[in-house]
């Protein structure tokens, strides 16, 4: 269990450092992550959830995939083997052995986006705890709605939603092959809804992971 304690405090400080550079883009705030204040979700695994580690964990279920979604094909995030790539026309702001980060425009408004990847030390995660791995303490984000599972890379995915004072939130969560995932996508809140769907969903569709390419 301390294993899994000081990976999610590495996590921690590479996002910080991470949500930091988001910071400079156009000299705003954190389009990638979001705000770095108390009040806002970030991907901060501080206090990894611990409770429910002896119930019987969920191994992630192999589902045909869903209706045809055209993947993003801009430049590819990768963490520890897993990758996604990014929309066309977005950068890459970030890379580190634990989270990557790009910044990109939508018709003129900003949106990111946080790949975090943590191996679990041979912890089997269930969704719930997958979900909430880099919830700060634990605490759901500001304005959570939990989504219907999700696809991705033919496995089960938990998919939310959140919003704070900034940004919108799209976030997948994973536990794949000794590891946690997250993907999330933010966005001004002036990106409409349908927009902000197209996009994350097409990030969602070119994840890919080792066991993909064997």
């Amino acid at each position: 269990m301390g294993g899994r304690r000081a990976a999610a405090l590495a996590v921690s400080i590479v996002t910080a450092l991470a949500l930091g550079a988001c910071g400079s883009d156009d000299g705003g705030t954190d389009p990638s992550g979001t705000e770095t204040s108390s009040k806002a979700p970030t991907d901060s695994p501080t206090d990894a959830p611990t409770d429910s580690l002896t119930a019987s964990p969920t191994e992630p279920l192999l589902v045909p995939e869903g209706e045809d979604v055209e993947p993003a094909s801009g430049p590819r995030l990768d963490v520890s083997d897993i990758r996604v790539n990014i929309p066309q026309g977005w950068k890459q702001n970030f890379d580190s052995f634990a989270v990557d980060s790009a910044l990109g425009r939508v018709d003129g408004k900003s949106g990111g986006v946080l790949l975090s990847v943590v191996p679990t030390g041979g912890d089997v995660l269930t969704p719930e705890q997958a979900e909430s791995y880099f919830w700060t303490r634990g605490r759901k984000p500001q304005n959570y709605q939990k989504q219907d599972d999700i696809v991705m890379g033919g496995l089960t995915s938990g998919y939310y939603t959140a919003r704070d004072k900034s940004y919108d939130m799209h976030a997948a969560t994973l536990w794949e092959d000794n590891h946690v995932t997250k993907v999330q996508l933010n966005f001004d809140h002036d990106v409409p809804d349908e927009v902000q769907e197209e996009l994350f969903q097409s990030v969602v569709a070119s994840y890919s992971s080792e066991r993909m390419r064997l």
